[in-house]
């Protein structure tokens, strides 16, 4: 969980589904674009080292196909895009498939993902940290 001037703003983890298979999820309030840079620096030290160590093969994740900056930020993340799943949301919305492998782990530099955190951090003109507890 990750906060902003102490209100929870979003949410994130991985999920085994079965053996070696896992789902990553998050939720997030507007004003979670300003949390992006520490979520992301949470993600390459402490959440993907810690699913890859539990010998995961394929690491799924699922955006909301209108949500360009969770698209933009999977990329930066090294997943790789899969499928487009129309109608896939409880509204019917359309979500874009992506995944991690063990093949793609870590094919991506972590300065590469700067350019979406940076454009995240100062989204509505504010700096302002966030925290995760």
């Amino acid at each position: 969980m990750v906060e902003l001037d102490g209100n929870p703003e979003a949410a994130f983890g991985a999920a085994e589904l079965r053996s070696g298979l896992w789902i990553a999820w998050s939720w997030g309030t507007r004003r979670m674009k300003r949390c992006v840079p520490r979520i992301t620096k949470f993600f390459w030290e402490t959440l993907g080292p810690d699913v890859a160590a539990q010998s995961a093969w394929r690491v799924e994740a699922r955006a909301l196909a209108s949500n360009d900056l969770a698209l933009r930020w999977l990329h930066r993340l090294g997943a790789t895009q899969r499928c487009h799943l129309p109608a896939y949301g409880k509204n019917g919305e359309d979500f874009i498939l992506f995944d991690w492998t063990r093949e793609t782990w870590n094919h991506v530099p972590i300065s590469e993902t700067s350019g979406t955190e940076a454009a995240a951090a100062d989204a509505d003109g504010e700096r302002r940290g966030c925290q995760s507890p």
